[in-house]
């Protein structure tokens, strides 16, 4: 049976991106969302008591916690424009680069909990289930904060196109 402390390497390893993502998507700001990250798995690291029964839903849930007091100590020093990742490769020319901005702009427009929803969901490859457990909210919450910020993108992205 693996150690906790090598549970926890191979969620972080495994899960860095989303979890980073996650936290920028909640804090706005790449400084504050790698402290949070940084943070819970200093922690994560150093605990001698047994994992949970999800080891990845947890570290997800602790880091959106982490990600929502940074947010909170930060609140005077104003927020940075959020970029979640976007596929942006150069070699598909310009076009390309112009809709994965206006992909970007869209996301950013979204609500915190729909932007949130669309990052632990695509960003992190987590389950309904375990955003569910992550943000604290039913099942039923989270699938439709997703569903609705899927609308809201597919609304702003054909406005935006159309002639």
């Amino acid at each position: 049976m693996p150690t906790p402390h090598t549970d926890w390497e191979a969620v972080y390893r495994q899960h860095r991106q989303g979890l980073f993502t996650l936290a920028l998507a909640v804090t706005g700001s790449a400084a504050a969302a790698e402290d949070a990250v940084h943070d819970v798995f200093v922690r994560l690291l150093t605990r001698s008591d047994t994992a949970p029964d999800d080891p990845v839903a947890f570290a997800f849930a602790s880091v959106r916690r982490a990600a929502i007091d940074q947010r909170r100590r930060r609140r005077g020093d104003g927020r940075e424009t959020l970029h979640l990742p976007v596929e942006d490769d150069p070699s598909l020319g310009l076009e390309a680069a112009d809709e994965a901005q206006r992909l970007r702009e869209a996301v950013e427009r979204l609500d915190d909990d729909e932007r949130e929803a669309v990052a632990l969901r695509i960003h992190a490859g987590l389950t309904f289930a375990q955003i569910a457990a992550v943000v604290g909210a039913p099942l039923s919450t989270v699938s439709t904060r997703y569903a609705r910020a899927l609308e809201r993108l597919q609304a702003m992205l054909a406005v935006e196109v159309a002639p």
